[in-house]
């Protein structure tokens, strides 16, 4: 689960499309709500570059991208159909599917993992990690993530003390209060930690037995999920990635332009760091690894039933299921 960096930026934002000419339309003009899962920050970059590329528009969509007052609310708002699409996580998607909400996977924003194990820069290795304290973030998926990355050394969940530090993650590791925290996001908390000159170490979940995994993902309810304006969403998506490649400081530009509260050098590097991470084909389901993470949370208890992976994750190009 990643951590949320409210500190860095505004209050909800609501983005507009820049004018631009306007091909025909392939939604109808459709008006489409997507409800990010926190504040605008380069994690979105590719929704940026598809407003203000006209690639949206280019598709007859008319886009608003909402931040959440509560960052628990982006699917229970999809679910209750008072939104069309919510960014979230992958490793949150089976305990949704667990709990039967009728929520499905159709797109994805970010494809690597963000989240990341750090530690005061005495730590050199997950071994040394026995009889440390960790902080916590939110428990559930980072327990697991935890104690995976602990197995992969010989060691256990209980091996260690944990403590919930809620989002104070920084100042949990600057304080001295732990020895590390997990929760934290490697383009955000730990650039922000080296820029003001703390010494970490990083450890990564995925080298360390924790399987891949998307970060970001859109979700849409579940009777929607092949409807053709998310087919146009996704396609104006590509197109938004594929300008933000080759215009990256072009799209950074407008969106300071927009929101100067983004004008840090924080910002500044997580953008750069983050454009090697958005999703290309956002459409495009990775079967495999979805069921490998599904594997993963029932090995560690996060899902306790057996459900098909097109219940609740599909390409929304792909063919629907026969009732």
């Amino acid at each position: 689960m990643r951590a949320i960096v409210a500190r860095t930026l505004g209050l909800a934002i609501l983005v507009a499309c820049m004018a631009l000419p306007v091909q025909p339309a392939r939604a109808g003009g459709r008006q489409v709500t997507v409800v990010l899962d926190w504040f605008l920050n380069a994690d979105h970059a590719s929704l940026l570059a598809a407003q203000y590329s006209g690639a949206f528009a280019r598709h007859g969509l008319d886009v608003k991208l909402i931040a959440p007052a509560d960052p628990g609310s982006p699917a229970r708002l999809v679910a209750a159909g008072q939104a069309d699409l919510a960014v979230s996580y992958q490793t949150q998607l089976g305990m949704l599917a667990d709990q039967d909400i009728p929520l499905v996977r159709v797109g994805t924003l970010i494809d690597t993992p963000l989240n990341v194990l750090i530690t005061g820069g005495t730590i050199h290795d997950l071994s040394e990690l026995k009889g440390r304290t960790i902080g916590i973030s939110i428990p559930g998926v980072d327990d697991a993530a935890l104690d995976a990355m602990l197995h992969s050394v010989g060691l256990g969940i209980a091996d260690v003390r944990q403590v919930n530090v809620n989002f104070q993650l920084e100042q949990a590791i600057i304080s001295h209060a732990v020895d590390g925290v997990i929760g934290a996001v490697r383009t955000y908390e730990l650039i922000d930690l080296q820029q003001k000159g703390i010494k970490v170490t990083a450890f990564f979940p995925e080298e360390h037995g924790v399987p891949m995994s998307d970060e970001l993902i859109f979700l849409a309810g579940r009777d929607h999920a092949h409807e053709a304006w998310i087919k146009a969403f996704m396609d104006a998506l590509a197109e938004g990635a594929n300008t933000l490649i080759n215009h990256p400081d072009a799209i950074l530009a407008q969106a300071i332009g927009d929101h100067p509260e983004l004008d840090t050098p924080l910002n500044r590097a997580a953008w750069q760091a983050t454009l090697s991470r958005l999703c290309k084909q956002p459409a495009l389901l990775n079967v495999p690894r979805y069921r490998a993470f599904a594997a993963f949370l029932h090995a560690h208890g996060m899902m306790t039933h057996d459900i098909p992976l097109e219940r609740y994750a599909l390409d929304p190009f792909s063919t629907p299921a026969a009732p």
